[in-house]
């Protein structure tokens, strides 16, 4: 009888009495909607700023700088980021379309901020402890939109008719674009910022064709490269080309197929693909206007009229997302339905995470125990390429400077444009990324133990083309120098104070403290069944008597249920039979003393008549 009544209460469980297995919870799939008018856009921001103000903060960025608006309209920014830790991290930049009637980043930005929030903090799926993540180490900024007056009245131009992507200080202002570089109200305020900020990736969203564009827009036509992936021959290429080009091709592939495919035929050098100049443009002033670290664009920028642009140097590129500059509301999609939305949705993130490289460990066990293996997965981001990586640990808290042993050196992919990152085949959305293993043994005699993965990212990029016009080994990019050049430092009076960038060779994940010793019996999340494991679920649940087993290096252990010492263990094996009537939750704890007292405990489900 008691086994019928045990049988009885494990079937209750396992059908749903405690949740102990995860109910199939239907996904809403409501459209994405296009808004009216610039003011409702900046609106819905503003609730969103109401709901999380702790996170999102929506200004007059105009204002900041002393900025009048024009013809009625601000230029309002929106900042993403977790403020409680500062404004000093990597910075990112999206400004909605400087072409009004082109409209899909513009309001998909928007879908993006209020997935990015909802899927951190109010639902949990696969990607919700990255998202965290992201906000904790990343500043993004919104431009709400570039040309405000534009998308209100569905053209391309802004109120005085000005071509808002032709007015930049690098070869401009080109054709249809203002009288002179910096007319508009938001040109003026996009300088400003720039200036301002060391942003590390930019974009600025478009629409009429389905391609992926960075620099050159209207120089260099002479200097030509051929892609290492894809064979494509290409001028007009800057510096970076072989960066450029891997990250786009790798950003396109995530970004998905609705709308056409992103491959080498369309993603490349602005007049290669686009097939004609673009004077003025945003994507070569802010990739490389600051002539006195580039000497060789001084014939291009006004910097005498306007001064050096300190803040160029960012990885920026120019996406047209949709043939139909203005599509229906129906193909933005939804969360979950295949849109617009999506792709840009895909693009923002892989943008976001390649501002700087970062290590993260994949499922890391808390506590081990002596003598024994364990395995210990990690991943890189940030990056395209993993040249090495490798990990580091001892009995020290500051394992980085002061290991006492070392794992192997994983070279697989040094020398190659991709490879090694959580990004690897990466497509429509979906990664298949690499994770690294290494198994260790832990100590005997340790009773922490402290370990930290390193790597050591993108080297190949420090390689730039045509030194004799750019200059030997001269990168553009402050992403390709922080991770290449130790010894660079970057450093301006910013909008938030002091802004700075330092080089480093060697990324480092966080240290992971190991425990050694604890309770090895009962596991956490089993069923225990008179003693035996049976399955793992959700929670420990333990029907009739189980054996409480320690394993570790002391000379003393006490158990304790719910804070009543039960048993003392001077010699090893550590373990005592817990066979007292209990039913419903209580408390396993141990304490095991080696000089010092370390505790570990377990919260379990008991059912013992």
């Amino acid at each position: 009888m008691k086994k019928i009544i045990s049988l009885a209460i494990i079937f209750f469980l396992i059908c749903g009495g405690l949740s102990i297995v995860p109910q199939k919870i239907e996904a809403g799939t409501s459209w994405y909607k296009k808004p009216h008018s610039y003011e409702e856009l900046v609106e819905w921001y503003r609730q969103l700023e109401k709901k999380y103000p702790e996170y999102i903060e929506v200004f007059k960025a105009n204002e900041l700088y002393g900025i009048e608006g024009d013809g009625g309209y601000d230029d309002y920014y929106v900042r993403i980021t977790n403020e409680s830790l500062g404004f000093h991290k990597p910075e990112v930049l999206f400004l909605g379309s400087p072409h009004g009637d082109e409209t899909v980043g513009t309001i998909c930005m928007y879908w993006f901020a209020d997935w990015l929030m909802r899927s951190a903090f109010e639902e949990k799926n696969a990607k919700t402890k990255w998202l965290r993540w992201l906000l904790d180490n990343r500043e993004i900024y919104f431009e709400v939109s570039h040309n405000p007056y534009g998308f209100d009245f569905h053209q391309r131009g802004d109120i005085h008719g000005w071509d808002l992507n032709r007015e930049a200080d690098y070869d401009g202002p080109g054709h249809y674009g203002p009288p002179e570089c910096w007319s508009s109200m938001t040109g003026k305020t996009l300088k400003e910022f720039v200036n301002h900020h060391l942003i590390r990736v930019g974009t600025d969203f478009h629409g009429g064709a389905r391609m992926l564009l960075y620099p050159w827009s209207s120089t260099h036509r002479d200097v030509k490269v051929k892609s290492p992936i894809s064979g494509k021959e290409y001028s007009y290429a800057p510096p970076d080309f072989y960066f450029y080009d891997a990250a786009c091709l790798r950003c396109g592939s995530y970004m998905g197929n609705f709308g056409g495919d992103l491959n080498a035929g369309n993603i490349g050098t602005i007049p290669t693909t686009v097939g004609y100049e673009a004077p003025g443009c945003m994507a070569a002033w802010a990739y490389g206007a600051d002539v006195e670290k580039n000497p060789a664009e001084d014939e291009y920028v006004k910097d005498e009229i306007f001064g050096n642009y300190y803040g160029s140097g960012i990885f920026w590129v120019s996406p047209e997302l949709s043939v139909v500059k203005d599509p229906p509301e129906w193909e933005f999609g939804s969360d979950f339905i295949e849109g617009y939305g999506k792709g840009v949705r895909n693009f923002l993130l892989h943008q976001i995470d390649l501002a700087q490289p970062y290590l993260q460990w994949i499922s890391p066990p808390k506590v081990a125990y002596p003598g024994e293996k364990i395995k210990l997965r990690w991943q890189v981001n940030g990056s395209l390429v993993v040249d090495h990586t490798s990990i580091q640990w001892g009995t020290n808290e500051d394992v980085i400077n002061n290991p006492e042993w070392f794992g192997i050196d994983h070279d697989d992919y040094a020398g190659k444009y991709l490879g090694g990152t959580g990004w690897d085949d990466a497509r429509n959305g979906r990664t298949h990324g690499k994770v690294w293993e290494e198994e260790i043994e832990v100590p005997y005699n340790a009773t922490d133990i402290y370990v930290v993965a390193k790597a050591q990212v993108d080297q190949i990029y420090k390689k730039t083309i045509a030194p004799s016009i750019y200059g030997n080994e001269h990168s553009y990019l402050r992403i390709i120098k922080e991770r290449t050049n130790e010894s660079y430092l970057e450093i301006i009076n910013g909008t938030d104070g002091e802004e700075r960038i330092e080089g480093h060779l060697w990324w480092y994940s966080p240290i992971l403290h190991i425990s050694i010793g604890g309770i090895k019996k009962p596991k956490d999340g089993f069923l225990y069944f008179f003693d035996k494991e049976i399955i793992p679920i959700r929670k420990t649940i333990i029907i009739g008597k189980i054996s409480i087993e320690v394993e570790c290096a002391a000379s003393k252990v006490e158990f304790y249920i719910d804070d009543e010492l039960k048993y003392v263990d001077e010699e090893k094996p550590y373990q005592w039979t817990w066979d007292e009537m209990a039913i419903g939750k209580h408390e396993i704890k141990v304490l095991m003393f080696d000089g010092n007292t370390r505790q570990d405990e377990r919260e379990v489900f008991i059912f013992n008549s």
